[in-house]
């Protein structure tokens, strides 16, 4: 077994226990064995140990010292925590000298412990919360749609739950009215069409905070009603009346936005999205007049919220 791993033993060890066995003179105990481990070492946690006593024995992972004289040679063991290291010490006439060798070993490997391997320590951070690490905030808010006649305004409700960077949104928006340009048929006089859309949307994507506020990309599906409806004749001989007509059609889209934390667990953010219907869908109010809902719509957005966790 090299030093180093002997090194790397009495680092991880507790304390160190020390005994010595047959030597005559009492300078040469066991007391005097961990006395002079303790000389070369203040900081070390020494104690005095008989190798032959049942009524102590030293901790599982604690270092065992064990200095024997036997047959006229002198050996030094030791051993604890899967390692054990062997010498023979040289003969001397002195049994302290013998015991100022053993300590030196030891000292000798505690040194090569500080140089080579730095004892583990474990995280002192607290685990963070679950609860720390969901945010749920509603907001409200508005900004330009386009709809089925051109570029309107539009008003939003939002909700969002977001788990560390990922976020899941649902969101109400009304597209005010627009109105097409007046129709003329001679059959139906002349005739205006309005519409109204509301969309519901639900969104999940990626929100990494990223300066002071957090940046969001997010994927969209939803469902868009128009309310379409055309005013009454004005002219002409009137065959057809206008009828009033709802049509419904789903969307994919994707949204960009960003969101800047305010006091008081108030939030501000700005985004913008782009809606694809996969098929335009015709709608007639007036006679033979169809108005058709757009295939791409934008629509960008200005919000303020309030986080409620």
């Amino acid at each position: 077994m090299t030093g180093a791993l002997f090194a790397l033993t009495l680092g991880t060890a507790a304390e160190l226990w020390a005994g010595t066995k047959g030597f005559d003179e009492a300078a040469c105990d066991s007391a005097a064995l961990a006395s002079a481990i303790r000389a070369q070492r203040p900081s070390a946690a020494v104690h005095p140990w008989d190798p032959d006593a049942r009524d102590a024995s030293p901790a599982g992972r604690a270092i065992r010292v064990r200095l024997v004289r036997e047959g006229g040679a002198t050996h030094l063991d030791v051993t604890g925590a899967g390692a054990a290291i062997s010498r023979v010490l040289p003969p001397v006439d002195d049994c302290k000298r013998d015991v100022e060798i053993a300590a030196l070993i030891v000292d000798n490997a505690l040194d090569e412990l500080r140089v080579s391997e730095a004892p583990e320590v474990g995280s002192l951070a607290a685990p963070v919360p679950f609860r720390s690490r969901v945010e749920v905030g509603a907001a409200v808010g508005g900004g330009v749609e386009q709809g089925p006649f051109g570029v309107v305004a539009a008003v939003d409700v939002s909700g969002v739950a977001r788990y560390r960077f990922v976020e899941l949104t649902l969101d109400a928006d009304v597209a005010l009215p627009s109105s097409s340009t007046t129709q003329n048929f001679p059959e139906a006089g002349n005739d205006s069409v309005s519409a109204t859309s509301l969309g519901l949307e639900l969104g999940i994507g990626l929100a990494p905070r990223i300066g002071p506020g957090r940046a969001s990309v997010d994927a969209l599906l939803g469902l868009s009603v128009t309310f379409a409806t055309a005013s009454a004749a004005t002219g002409g001989a009137v065959l057809f009346r206008p009828a009033s007509q709802t049509v419904s059609e789903g969307f994919g889209g994707l949204r960009l936005g960003y969101v800047l934390d305010l006091p008081h667990s108030f939030y501000a953010g700005a985004r913008v999205e782009e809606r694809f219907a996969p098929a335009q869908t015709k709608f007639g109010v007036a006679g033979d007049a169809p108005a058709t809902t757009q295939s791409w719509t934008f629509q960008g957005l200005f919000l303020i919220g309030y986080r409620f966790l």
